[in-house]
């Protein structure tokens, strides 16, 4: 066996082990902080939380501005491309908690009455384990 043999061996038992671990490597940590980012740099969740019902659909915006949208496409997007799930409805801000444990993310939507929502808000740190109340609070609402 020639040596570029062997660091080919070696290189396909290192990639056999990485896919092995993979699935562990992105499963949500349940010691991962809860963090979350503005739908719009330097603009609170509350602040576009005030604003959400004002705001056009996306594909009709003039301007920068959360992820507005049907209520169906919000939900198919979230589930489709984040593995998340509506994990509870807010009753003192209307809004909804998607989540998702397998990747650790989370999302804030703001439901409308006219059958779209608004994305207010998104973060990391996600787990069913923890009280819904921390993301609620990390965003200020």
């Amino acid at each position: 066996m020639t040596r570029a043999d062997r660091i080919v061996r070696l290189g396909l038992a290192g990639s056999v082990v990485l896919l092995g671990a993979m699935p562990a490597l992105s499963a949500s940590r349940s010691d991962q902080p809860v963090q979350v980012w503005s739908a719009m740099q330097g603009i609170a969740p509350a602040a576009l939380l005030e604003d959400v019902q004002d705001l056009p659909l996306s594909d009709m915006a003039i301007d920068d501005q959360p992820y507005c949208a049907g209520d169906q496409e919000i939900a198919a997007t979230l589930t489709t491309d984040f593995n998340e799930v509506q994990v509870e409805q807010s009753d003192t801000s209307g809004t909804e908690l998607w989540g998702s444990d397998q990747l650790g993310t989370w999302t804030l939507v703001a439901p409308r009455a006219d059958d779209t929502s608004c994305i207010i808000a998104s973060g990391i740190g996600f787990t069913a384990d923890r009280q819904t109340e921390a993301y609620y609070t990390v965003a200020g609402l």
